[in-house]
């Protein structure tokens, strides 16, 4: 159950608990006149005491965006959102039995990632972790179980870009056990893309084909998850000498798949790239990742800088000094605006490969220009 307006969020909840004005104003802490010229469009109030009275019967206010088209989940950040008034599950004895929190927790965590990175939200991850582990064993209910494995593979994926792989491997798992309970195949093929990607992060990319593999031998999936998971495959096997071959088929076969929404067609476009990039196809990787920096950026800042810093390796590694220059100035603006151990780790491989052009005018300004907004990387676990 949710709502639009804070009149249409009264109405819903005395509607739902069979209260009176008068008993739903007592739950408040306000008077039965406020409840009634509230219900009724005659008076208005604040957000932060909108929150605040909401929160006393079980209630949140979320935050979501206004969009012309059918998107998928991940699909949150755009120009407008609107206010939408939904139970918190505050007042069940614990909260993370009731499916509908559950998925708002991780929509939550997915916008959050996609505006700021994973850093700031590392803490929050690792407590919804510890939380849902503490259920693991007494979760009944498909939905409930889908939604617990929604809510670990957000947690996942926040961790992996906080730098934090083992950790997010672990959770990774945790996703993909809640999918099994809850026969949710495409549940099940997120958290194996999830785990591909963790570990093609780490190195390991025989693991990381592996786990790919697993998914698309998943029946009934989604375009989306069909797409990543043969770009996590080529991109894995990418790195593995004498499977270039396989590694291009997988590229392409994500490239092909049709039915993606904005944000994902923009996001695979620049992970195919990435692979492109591994493959030595320089002219296509670099094409792509501008392309995808370019079109991702209204929607996540750091997806934008991820593109932005992988442009410039492929473009040092083709020898482009000037184009490369060029583009670790657009970095170096991009970067305070996320806090991801990922573009980090980037920002640290590019000046390293950057170095031996140091004394070259423009590429020692871009040089200076990055390490000026350099953070330093946290320790890996």
């Amino acid at each position: 159950m949710e709502a639009r307006t804070l009149p249409a969020a009264l109405k819903a909840i005395m509607e739902q608990r069979q209260w009176t004005q008068a008993q739903l104003a007592d739950a408040l802490g306000v008077s039965q006149t406020w409840v009634s010229h509230v219900s009724r469009g005659m008076r208005d109030t604040t957000m932060g005491k909108a929150i605040e009275l909401l929160s006393r019967v079980g209630w949140q206010v979320r935050m979501s965006p206004e969009v012309e088209e059918p998107v998928e989940r991940r699909e949150f950040l755009t120009a407008a959102a609107s206010v939408i008034f939904v139970p918190s599950g505050r007042a069940s004895a614990n909260p993370y039995e009731d499916a509908e929190y559950v998925n708002t927790l991780a929509d939550s965590m997915a916008r959050g990632r996609y505006e700021l990175g994973g850093m700031p939200l590392m803490s929050k991850a690792l407590g919804h972790v510890h939380r849902v582990r503490e259920l693991v064993e007494r979760v009944r209910g498909a939905r409930l179980q889908q939604a617990l494995s929604n809510l670990m593979y957000q947690a996942t994926l926040v961790l992996y870009d906080a730098g934090r792989p083992g950790h997010a491997e672990h959770t990774g798992r945790v996703a993909l056990d809640m999918a099994v309970l809850g026969a949710d195949a495409d549940g099940q093929a997120r958290a194996f893309d999830a785990l591909s990607r963790v570990c093609l992060e780490r190195g390991d990319h025989a693991r990381g084909a592996a786990f790919a593999r697993k998914g698309l031998g998943l029946r009934d999936l989604s375009a989306s998850r069909v797409a990543s998971l043969n770009m996590r495959l080529g991109r894995c096997l990418a790195a593995v000498p004498g499977r270039e071959d396989e590694a291009r088929a997988a590229l392409d076969r994500a490239l092909s798949v049709n039915g993606l929404g904005s944000f994902a067609a923009a996001a695979m476009v620049g992970d195919v790239a990435i692979g492109m990039g591994q493959l030595d196809r320089f002219d296509d990787a670099n094409r792509l990742l501008g392309d995808a920096a370019e079109r991702i950026g209204r929607w996540s800042p750091l997806f934008r800088a991820q593109y932005l810093g992988r442009q410039i390796i492929t473009m040092l590694r083709a020898g482009d000094v000037e184009f490369a220059g060029d583009r670790m100035n657009e970095l170096a603006r991009a970067i305070p605006f996320v806090s991801s151990a990922r573009v980090n780790n980037r920002v640290v491989e590019i000046l390293d490969a950057s170095a031996r052009w140091g004394r070259v005018q423009g590429m020692r300004a871009a040089r200076e220009q990055l390490a000026a907004v350099r953070v330093p990387v946290p320790r890996s676990t």
